[in-house]
């Protein structure tokens, strides 16, 4: 694939308090033909935005791989629709599956009434839109392939950098989707959130809440790097401060430097509670990009606290939203319908606790 020639395109996803995640990157072989990722679909209305863009601007309607990084229903929902679409080919759906790639056995839980069978049809029911864009795919013969850390494509141009194995059956055991069980999953306990406001001081350090975590089943969610050369960028779904700390020690290990990404997406469209600035001071001087919605400051996505923390670490950083416009990264690819946009400044007043 072509380094030099691409389009990363962050749609706009959701209203009002709620978002997702719906990410398409264009590439580009050496004879020039274009070849199509999908990371996440959104919600319904966002399936049909990514039908529109690809039938009205790309050059194909064949996407050889689709991710979805979890199951939640903004990251899925809208590849349900795009499924349903026949004039959209699609090689290959990575879809980790409770139910199947887990491995959990009846053993492992503490009712005794559970079977291995009632087992897989409770993960079933529980990860509902999952099992329905799996039972699509299987009728359409779209290949369905797990992937945890180390799986890649396009000759490692894109490599999933987590979760382990481990960590995702960690995640999923800890999750409130999974009966109770007697393993101690070792993740911390999920922080609803309920934030009051309150007035940044520029000549205070920013206090920082360590003990807050993200759900469990969002460990779970993919990590995925691309590497395009000059550009190297980090997807990060929904993934919380363990599961980046595991990919980033992954990308190490394989000989990756963080400080190496120049576009990194903050996870769970800006949370505090999915990252850490000893997460952030492991980068550079990335591009950060968040999808988020238009009102969701008062709910923490984005994070004000966390936007002003990024700038307290770094006051040369660029941040973008998709709050009310889809945000491309581009190297010779035409742009339609989307606006520029100016990098986020510190917020005067911001989510404390």
């Amino acid at each position: 694939m072509k380094k030099d020639k691409y389009l990363i395109r962050f749609f706009q996803v959701g209203n009002g308090t709620k978002g997702g995640d719906a990410i398409l990157i264009r590439l580009f072989d050496d004879k020039d033909k274009e070849h199509l990722v999908l990371i996440d679909g959104g919600y319904k209305e966002t399936g049909d935005k990514i039908i529109n863009y690809i039938k009205g601007t790309c050059s194909t309607s064949h996407i050889d791989i689709v991710f979805n990084t979890h199951p939640d229903r903004d990251h899925i929902s809208g590849l349900v629709t795009l499924f349903d679409d026949k004039d959209i080919t699609i090689g290959c759906l990575v879809l980790n599956r409770p139910w199947k790639d887990a491995k959990f056995t009846k053993d492992m839980f503490d009712d005794s009434k559970i079977t291995d069978r009632s087992l897989v049809q409770r993960l079933k029911d529980n990860f509902n839109q999952a099992e329905e864009l799996e039972s699509i795919a299987n009728d359409r013969k779209i290949r369905i392939e797990r992937a945890f850390a180390g799986v890649c494509c396009y000759d490692g141009l894109i490599r999933v950098l987590g979760p382990s194995k481990t960590l995702y059956e960690r995640g999923l055991l800890a999750s409130d989707k999974t009966p109770e069980t007697y393993i101690e999953a070792g993740l911390g306990d999920y922080s609803p959130a309920a934030y009051k406001e309150e007035v940044y001081d520029s000549s205070q350090p920013i206090e920082w809440f360590d003990d807050e975590q993200t759900s469990a089943v969002n460990q779970t969610s993919f990590v995925i790097a691309l590497d395009l050369g000059k550009q190297k960028v980090l997807f990060t779904g929904d993934a919380g401060k363990e599961a980046l700390n595991d990919a980033l020690d992954y990308y190490v290990s394989i000989g990756g430097n963080p400080k190496d990404f120049t576009i990194v997406q903050l996870p769970h469209h800006g949370s505090r509670k999915n990252i850490a600035p000893s997460i952030i001071n492991r980068f550079g001087n990335p591009e950060y990009i968040v999808s988020c919605p238009p009102d969701g400051e008062s709910e923490g996505h984005p994070s004000r606290r966390l936007m002003n923390k990024i700038l307290e670490i770094n006051p040369k950083a660029d941040i973008y939203f998709t709050k009310k416009v889809n945000f491309v990264f581009h190297e010779n690819v035409p742009v339609t319908n989307c606006e520029p946009q100016k990098p986020a400044t510190v917020y005067d007043k911001m989510d404390g606790r």
